[in-house]
């Protein structure tokens, strides 16, 4: 976002430009809030109209391959991006950005020796510039960015609170107090314009600092603060908890509750008041903060111990967003540095769930990480679920403080005299819970868009509980809900807030909104504890572990169905114990806990026999042969599943039969004994057929093919390929279609007049994934066998039509059977 106007730095932008001009690198140095960023904008708004365009990158110590990707991705050069190893394709990047020549702008807290190294690999014969909080030593000159002289802090002050030299106010004083700083500047102008106050009353309002410890920022920012409103302070303070201090309009209204629209409208009133910057990213509102701000925010929400709970829902926020924007690569791409902060952020906590449910919605979002070249990203994020080494997350517990860059630490003493000076922090975790106190806060700032700026009366922080929501009748569901949360939560009833909560939960879970059920189950969990009451605390805690293990969160669906377990043999809830007992086993084989998932199923065993359950009996029988097979026992797994079968026919359940079936098949291949595990596959087909069960079909014509192949039938097992090929295409399973092309084309690859065949598939299957790694592999075989076969003169088999069509006209072949 281009500066309005800058003043007092005429000779230093002559002398910058004039550098970049000459194809030179400039390091433009100073404290915090000194206008660095400002002066960089400037510099980039000349450039910006001339053919090589500007490439800014906002940076904070990022190593030289993440820098590598990133100017790559803005040149659309795919591969680099998409590189494993983006510093070995750093010759292809320089010469693109030698052909294009853009200035590019490295701004915030480069790392020295990765910014030096990117300039002189590919960057030296273009402009180059870099902002800093310090001087750094590198292929560029350094020009360190001073406060402004008395005159023109008068000068930026007086143009941004819209005053001139005859106000009757005058401002010396207080420009004086500032020291010179233009952030201090610009946030105490625009707060003492927008909020009616004279320079004196604002610079009366303002902190003492014990010895001036405290930067002039801080203190402007601190007072700036107190004026604002309750809605607006608890969105700056938000916006403060978020990894990075930042993020776009949709996601700010995801983790508070309120509409985008809404949140844009109070975003703005923040960017007048020079706490936030906002620009554009992809046709959309996106907003900063100033670091000097973002670390404010964090302490004070530190001070005030609401740091922990309030990332935490940024955290939950920022998953459920990945998950609903799947499939808009905009929007997805927008907050790509939210997604890596996060999952570093989760990593640092000890929690590896966090990483691994944005790997998994960034790899289920169609084509955006291969077609837009974030590959490296996710990288990053399943590294960090690696990194991460304690079972159960530990973000329960508040993380460490962070320690802030050396020119924004924030004076202990001065600390303790902000607290002084409130006493009771105004902001409040509901704002962000009720949607109608937030609007109505935002509606009455804007009920006169043309006086916005010279009437402020009714800028003064209120009391949560002095705000009246909306009718009932006037709200939706979940709105309701909200505000009836907000109610008991006025009035301390813990009990109604949990019961409030649980419903909010069962909306959720409702909804598919899975991820904020489970967020909202576990509050009311914690509640019903503080109310002893031990029968809801079952069944939140049987409701959390089924939904934790749906959705792969394991260690926690674990921990709850433990606790779940002996809370209900306690209170003699003899069905809730079956079903958790169950969950707990279904979660230790899905860790890859067979021994301990077969005890767990054979204590569920115990309480349906004694309950004379035989319907759940059979299903853990089932469930229990599977834990056994995993654990290398396929002989027990077969005896288990021959009486489980005899079951399901007695009680004619016929999916499960079929089932049972298929999971016979897979005991006698693990034998080795191919011919009986076809019978039992094909049995298993034909029930799922006959059931309507496209999944499980899918699975046993895999079966049937891998089974072929080992007893080398390869006409077979081609035919049991291509049928599976055509489910993959009919569901539109990517996965399925490459890994199922895969096992299909190593069949056809061995016979050289399949060939053209095998080539078709494996093009068709590179463009659901490009850089699948065993069709590459096969399509350079395939290349190489071709012209072998030229040579020898095969005749190639060819087909007509496309590889979907090859497969539907093998899949025919059953329905004629």
């Amino acid at each position: 976002m281009l500066p309005s106007k800058l003043v007092g730095r005429d000779v230093l932008l002559a002398k910058i430009y004039g550098d970049l001009k000459n194809n030179d690198a400039v390091l433009v140095y100073g404290e915090s809030g000194i206008g660095k960023t400002a002066l960089a904008a400037t510099l980039a708004s000349a450039y910006s109209e001339l053919p090589g365009g500007v490439i800014w990158l906002p940076v904070e110590n990022e190593s030289l391959d993440d820098l590598i990707v990133r100017v790559a991705r803005a040149f659309e050069l795919i591969d680099v991006a998409n590189s494993d190893t983006p510093s070995a394709m750093i010759g292809a990047l320089a010469t693109a950005i030698q052909q294009r020549k853009p200035l590019i702008v490295f701004d915030g807290d480069p790392d020295e020796e990765a910014v030096a190294d990117f300039i002189d690999q590919c960057a030296d014969m273009i402009p180059v510039l870099l902002t800093a909080p310090r001087d750094m030593d590198g292929p560029w000159s350094s020009i360190e960015l001073t406060r402004l002289q008395p005159e023109q802090a008068s000068a930026l002050f007086n143009h941004i609170a819209d005053m001139d030299e005859d106000d009757a106010n005058d401002p010396t004083a207080l420009v004086a107090a500032l020291g010179g700083n233009p952030l201090a500047l610009s946030i105490a102008a625009a707060a003492m314009k927008l909020n009616n106050q004279t320079p004196d009353a604002f610079l009366n309002s303002m902190p003492q600092s014990a010895g001036g410890a405290a930067p002039e920022a801080l203190l402007a920012l601190t007072t700036a603060f107190r004026g604002l409103p309750n809605a607006l302070q608890g969105l700056m303070l938000m916006l403060a908890a978020t990894f990075k201090g930042q993020g776009s309009g949709d996601l700010l209204s995801m983790i508070s509750g309120a509409p985008v629209e809404g949140v844009n409208q109070a975003m703005e009133m923040l960017v007048n008041r020079h706490l936030a910057e906002r620009f554009t990213r992809y046709g959309s509102s996106y907003y900063r903060l100033h670091p000097l701000v973002k670390d404010f925010g964090k302490s004070w929400l530190r001070g005030s111990q609401r740091l922990a709970g309030l990332e935490n829902k940024v955290r939950d926020s920022i998953i459920a967003y990945a998950s609903r924007f799947s499939n808009n690569n905009d929007r997805l791409a927008a907050e790509a540095e939210n997604f890596v902060a996060a999952a570093e952020w989760a990593a640092d906590q000890n929690d590896q769930d966090t990483p691994n449910q944005l790997a998994v919605s960034l790899m289920q979002a169609g084509d955006f990480v291969n077609a837009r070249g974030y590959v490296y990203e996710l990288l990053q994020i399943r590294r960090a679920a690696a990194s991460s080494s304690t079972p159960f997350p530990a973000y329960t517990s508040p993380p460490s403080p962070t320690v802030l860059p050396q020119e924004d630490i924030i004076d202990e003493e001065f600390d303790e005299d902000i607290e002084e000076e409130f006493e009771e922090p105004p902001f409040d975790d509901e704002l962000f819970e009720e949607d109608e106190v937030f609007d109505d806060e935002i509606e009455d700032e804007l009920l006169d868009e043309e006086d916005f700026e010279e009437d402020e009366e009714d800028d003064i922080p209120i009391p949560p509980q002095e705000l009246e929501p909306a009718p009932p009748e006037a709200l939706g569901e979940m709105a309701r809900l909200r505000a009836s949360l907000v109610q008991a939560r006025q009035l301390n009833d813990q009990r109604r807030q949990a019961e409030v909560l649980k419903t909010i939960a069962a909306v959720h879970v409702r909804d598919g909104n899975e991820n904020e059920a489970i967020s909202n189950y576990a509050e009311a969990l914690t509640l019903f504890e503080a109310v002893n009451d031990r029968g809801e605390m079952l069944s939140v805690l049987e409701t959390l572990a089924t939904l934790e293990a749906k959705t792969e969160n394991l260690d926690a669906a674990a921990l709850h169905a433990a606790r779940g377990i002996n809370l209900a043999d306690q209170l003699g809830e003899v069905g809730k114990q079956i079903h958790l007992v169950t969950t707990l086993g279904d979660v230790q084989q899905q860790l890859g806990e067979s021994d301990a998932a077969i005890d767990t199923y054979e204590e569920a065993l115990g309480l349906v026999r004694t309950a004379n359950d035989t319907r759940t009996e059979a299903v853990l029988l089932f469930k229990l042969g599977y834990a056994h097979l995993d654990n290398n026992n396929p002989e027990k797994a077969s005896e288990i599943w021959e009486t489980a079968l005899k079951m399901f026919k007695a009680q004619e359940r016929r999916d499960y039969e079929g089932r049972v079936l298929g999971a016979l098949g897979a005991a006698y291949g693990e034998l080795g004994r191919w011919t009986e595990a076809t019978n039992f596959h094909t049995s298993s087909l034909y029930i799922a057929r006959e059931v309507h069960d496209k999944q499980e079909e899918a699975m046993q014509l895999n079966s049937l093919g891998f089974a072929s192949v080992q007893a080398n039938q390869l006409g077979q097992a081609v035919l049991r390929y291509r049928q599976a090929l055509h489910l993959a295409y009919l569901a539109g399973d990517r996965e399925d279609i490459v890994s199922t092309t895969v096992e299909l084309a190593n069949v056809l690859v061995q016979s050289p007049r399949h060939l053209l065949v095998t080539e078709l598939l494996v093009d068709e299957a590179l463009k659901q994934d490009p850089n699948d790694r065993d069709l590459r592999k096969l399509k350079e075989r395939v290349t190489t066998e071709k012209i072998d076969a030229e040579a020898r003169n095969v005749n190639f088999i060819t087909i007509d039509g496309t590889a979907r069509q090859y497969a539907e006209n093998a899949y025919v072949l059953l329905d004629e059977a």
